[in-house]
């Protein structure tokens, strides 16, 4: 066991010298606060003591100088009773007496008194006041022959009443020269630094007592610790020793063996070292197992982070526990934080009957394959999907853990597949059309030429004259409707040129502003700022967008906003929004506006091929009309033209480079 004992001693080795820097860490501390009370406590006794002196002279110069000049004669001054210095050093003298270790000093460059000469220390602070006049005090620590003293210094300032004893010797009073001649403390100037009052402690007592409490701390506290180390050293034989051995017991039977065999006796050592050699082995084990685990959750987490679809990972409480790029972008997230704060996946559901059927279907047991449900991102907008879902079980148990779901989203699909079917729906219709108008034109014009026979030969007789009329007005509006027919079925071939959009937009507003102000609706424009000229037919996109206006100003009957955006979608398209404030299109109308003959206006207002007109004049330019609108708030029509895919009138086609 000679390793074992090598290592606790080792152990305990480094356990002491830890205590060690622990008990001098402390020690330093106390060593540190006990300075800082120190020095906190002299620094309050020299104010105290500063402040009597000063309290001391102050009460002699405003009170009891002038109750003395008032009793003397003229230019008679008694120091003993006249002198602020004088009264100031005998009062800090008696005071010193009781309180010996404490020295006042009111340290002078020139005084009269020698005993208040300053030395090289105080002559410095005084030139410092003296440059520095703004401050009013110093204080610090300082070393000298006499040991270590804690120092603190006001600066004493030359006042007008001192010129009467310190300016002219030959106008000071008679009893000063006469005690202390007149060369010494004259010449003073108003406001000049001259002296400071000077309090000295001495420390080198208190630092001593401040060592000795450190050491004691220091000595005390090691050998408390040292103790305490000793028990746990006991305590570690009688405990820990005994748990290695039992552990070590047991991975000897797990050490290297084959499954089955029995383990062989590990190489001699203590029971840490054998312990060591024995979570090694296990370690490699473990390392090889983890490696795999990492590679193949790896392969999958690649499988799911670039898979198109959006995949999702709920547990148990129905709340997301993994996601993958496609379900962010797809639910329109931002991070992985955002997704877990979803309550529950009920809330990813367009409608919530839909969450409830598959929840409870697959807490039944049952696999959902590509049912086509629609779900909602974040924003409100809906989103149509193939959805897959599982779910997942303990296999012991039979719990219920969670669910994987597969979404795949079909909006866009949808939406072509639906294009698709109005654009097939609306050719079929117009060729039903053409060849309807063709039919009946003749037949209205014939019509329409006897009416003007029959007018002509019924001169004088009003009721039938009347009564033609009528038939002259019907055939009119069906005539007009046969056009409209026409224009929808594109019998007539449009003829492209490169025009400005922005003039054909601001030509219908001019004509239309008599009638928009008549009903309350205001315009705004927001067009791009330099104009882009594009192949159009201008008669046809002046049909088109007149259509559109007139639709938005009928749909404000109280009034509004009318709001009309050109934009550059990319470096060939144009994009042109037409938007109300009107009273919107519920969204079972949304999808018929652009059949011919469906309106939601009142009967007798419209014919309902406005809308089938002006998608026949977009189709006519390559282009494409899609409506956007909410019940209450408003429709948006966006119209998208090429901006040179045409072959315009007198104007070259684009060669291939």
């Amino acid at each position: 066991m000679k390793r074992q004992s090598s290592l606790k001693n080792r152990f305990f080795a480094g356990a002491s010298a830890i205590l060690l820097l622990f008990c001098s860490v402390v020690s330093l501390a106390e060593y540190a606060w006990l300075s800082d009370q120190v020095e906190e406590q002299a620094a309050h006794n020299a104010a105290r003591h500063l402040a009597t002196a000063s309290a001391i002279r102050t009460y002699a110069k405003d009170v009891l100088r002038p109750v003395m000049e008032t009793e003397l004669p003229p230019n008679r001054f008694v120091i003993e009773s006249m002198s602020t210095s004088f009264i100031s050093r005998e009062i800090m003298k008696n005071l010193n007496e009781r309180f010996p270790e404490f020295t006042y000093k009111r340290a002078a460059d020139n005084p009269r008194n020698p005993l208040n000469r300053a030395d090289t220390f105080e002559e410095e602070r005084i030139a410092w006041f003296d440059s520095h006049r703004g401050e009013t005090g110093w204080e610090g620590i300082i070393t000298r022959d006499d040991g270590t003293h804690y120092v603190k210094m006001e600066p004493i300032s030359v006042e007008a009443s001192c010129l009467r004893c310190h300016g002219v010797p030959e106008d000071s009073p008679r009893e000063l020269r006469e005690r202390y001649g007149d060369a010494a403390s004259y010449g003073y100037a108003v406001g000049e630094v001259v002296a400071a009052d000077t309090l000295y402690i001495p420390m080198t007592h208190y630092r001593i007592q401040i060592k000795e409490k450190a050491w004691g701390v220091f000595i005390v506290g090691f050998l408390a610790l040292f103790c305490l180390m000793g028990l746990f050293r006991l305590l570690f034989n009688r405990t820990v020793h005994n748990r290695l051995s039992h552990l070590l017991e047991t991975f000897s039977r797990l050490s290297g063996s084959p499954r089955g065999t029995p383990a062989g006796p590990l190489p001699p050592g203590d029971e840490v070292d054998q312990l060591a050699l024995a979570f090694e082995e296990a370690a490699e084990d473990l390392e090889a197992a983890h490696h795999d685990l990492t590679r193949s959750e790896s392969k999958y987490r690649r499988l799911f982070e670039h898979s198109p679809n959006a995949i999702l990972l709920f547990g148990a409480d129905d709340r997301i526990t993994d996601i993958n790029r496609a379900g962010l972008s797809l639910f329109k997230l931002d991070s992985m934080a955002e997704a877990f704060l979803i309550e529950a996946f009920h809330t990813l559901f367009w409608d919530g009957r839909d969450a409830a059927a598959v929840d409870a279907q697959i807490k039944e047991g049952l696999v959902l394959y590509e049912k086509e449900l629609s779900m909602v991102d974040r924003f409100g907008v809906r989103i149509d999907t193939l959805l897959t879902a599982t779910g997942l079980f303990d296999a012991a148990s039979g719990n219920y853990l969670g669910m994987e779901m597969v979404l795949r989203d079909i909006t866009r699909q949808k939406k072509i597949n639906a294009h698709l079917a109005q654009t097939e729906k609306l050719a079929s219709v117009g060729q039903l059309a053409a060849g309807f108008a063709h039919e009946i034109n003749n037949p209205l014009g014939v019509i329409s030429c006897y009416a003007d026979l029959i007018d002509k030969q019924v001169e004088g007789n009003d009721q039938l004259k009347e009564d033609v009329g009528v038939i002259t007005k019907h055939a009119s509006l069906c005539t007009h409707v046969v056009e409209s027919l026409l224009n929808f079925a594109r019998v007539n071939k449009p003829e492209f040129l490169m025009h400005d959009l922005h003039g054909i937009l601001d030509d219908i507003l001019s004509i239309l502003r008599h009638r928009m102000e008549k009903s309350r609706v205001t315009t705004q424009t927001h067009y791009m700022a330099t104009g882009v000229e594009l192949p159009l037919d201008p008669e046809k996109i002046r049909q088109l967008f007149m259509n559109l206006v007139i639709n938005a100003i009928q749909a404000m009957e109280d009034g509004g906003t009318l709001t009309l955006t050109t934009r550059l979608v990319d470096a060939r398209h144009l994009e042109v929004t037409v938007a109300d404030t009107g009273s919107g299109i519920s969204p079972s109308d949304r999808a018929r506006i652009f059949e011919p003959f469906f309106t939601t206006k009142a009967k007798g207002v419209g014919t309902g091929l406005g809308l089938s007109v002006s998608y026949g004049i977009v189709k006519q330019h390559d282009g494409t009309i899609d409506a956007d609108s909410t019940p209450g708030e408003g429709t948006r029509f966006v119209v998208t033209l090429p901006l040179g895919t045409k072959n315009t009138k007198g104007v070259p086609p684009a060669g291939r480079g």
